[in-house]
């Protein structure tokens, strides 16, 4: 069985700044493991954001990550599944470990001076 996950590709925030994310489409196995990477331009933008889209569930917010915060993330959601690692400020990588039919969902990264609440 393959289960597909989808990335948003692209985001333009206004004037200059970008987001963007790569794979845009990624078919695994079940139990595999899967990188998402995410990239935003405006560096001095704190907070990156995962956010997870099922059809039945709707949008979601799965973590958010700053430089100088342990990640912090929403209650069905955890590290030993969804890793989040954010060595640079404008680089972002989201590992989904043992992906089930459960994770096949589009993810979207974003970037605030804010968090979520």
């Amino acid at each position: 069985m393959f289960l597909r996950l989808m990335s948003n590709h692209s985001f333009c925030a206004g004037v200059g700044r970008l987001i963007t994310q790569w794979p845009a489409e990624i078919l695994n196995r079940a139990g595999e493991t899967v990188d998402i990477s995410c990239y935003q331009n405006y560096t001095t933008l704190a907070y990156m954001l995962w956010y997870q889209q099922t059809p039945r569930n709707g949008l979601n917010l799965v973590a958010s990550t700053s430089p100088w915060m342990h990640n912090s993330y929403e209650e069905g959601y955890n590290e030993a599944k969804f890793e989040i690692n954010r060595n640079h400020n404008d680089h972002s990588v989201m590992t989904i470990k043992n992906v089930t039919s459960k994770d096949a969902a589009t993810y979207f990264c974003a970037a605030s001076d804010h968090t979520v609440q």
